[in-house]
């Protein structure tokens, strides 16, 4: 996973404290970056993988 506030790049899989047990809060399922502790929320990153995707299939059709 990459880092979208810092852009260091680390392993979700192998954090001993991810989620809410970094930040405290119950039900965040945010993955909290080991060098500056910003919250990543995994949905968030699909949610824009989808939007990339949109946005290529728009592109593609008004280029033709």
């Amino acid at each position: 996973m990459k880092c979208r506030m810092c852009g260091f790049e680390f392993d979700e899989t192998k954090l001993e404290n991810r989620g809410c047990s970094s930040c405290g809060k119950h039900g965040c399922n945010s993955i909290h970056c080991p060098n500056c502790g910003f919250a990543n929320s995994p949905e968030l990153d699909q949610e824009f993988e989808f939007i990339k995707k949109l946005k290529n299939k728009i592109r593609k059709k008004s280029a033709n």
